[in-house]
């Protein structure tokens, strides 16, 4: 379960440039990004994608209300030359679509230094009939450590973690014939 909830949340992750992402296992893959509105901000080394924020590339789509891409300054703050990405941080309605998972919440933020991705705010993860749901999903990207929390402690509560995972029929070996 943790590799197809990793391989969700790391195609969040954009690289650097005006409005270069890549949001799918193939980064070669051209990267399509529409919005209402887009506004760049280089004296603060920011780019914001603003309404209906739709990302695609390959097979992956990122759909959020607003993306803010924020890049590092290269040379020092009064430079104005705006380098590598540094943290994406996508709002409201945050959704991430493949062939076979959907991943959804409220907040996404990508840390590039850390390679960390916290998805926040009724996280609700799916892969076929498997169902996986918190209320804040921090995943490690190059080890694929994933831990799914929720505000709601103690045994009997509604809102605590939840997973339903379905047993996986084709891994089932077939009864021998008599």
């Amino acid at each position: 379960m943790q590799r197809w909830m990793a391989a969700a949340v790391t195609a969040l992750i954009l690289v650097s440039g005006a409005a270069h992402a890549q949001i799918a296992n193939d980064s070669s893959a051209p990267v399509d990004v529409s919005a209402d509105e887009q506004e760049v901000i280089n004296s603060q080394c920011k780019q914001i994608f603003r309404g209906n924020v739709e990302v695609l590339q390959d097979k992956a789509r990122l759909r959020a209300a607003v993306i803010n891409v924020y890049n590092k300054r290269k040379g020092g703050t009064g430079s104005g030359s705006c380098g590598d990405a540094e943290r994406l941080e996508a709002d409201g309605d945050v959704f991430y679509v493949t062939a076979d998972q959907t991943v959804r919440g409220d907040h996404a933020v990508y840390n590039y230094a850390s390679d960390t991705i916290v998805i926040t705010g009724d996280v609700i993860v799916v892969r076929g009939q498997d169902v996986a749901r918190g209320d804040r999903m921090t995943v490690q990207t190059k080890t694929n450590d994933i831990k799914l929390e929720s505000n709601v402690k103690g045994r009997g509560k509604p809102g605590r973690v939840r997973s339903v995972i379905y047993p996986d029929d084709s891994k089932k070996t077939a009864e021998p014939k008599r």
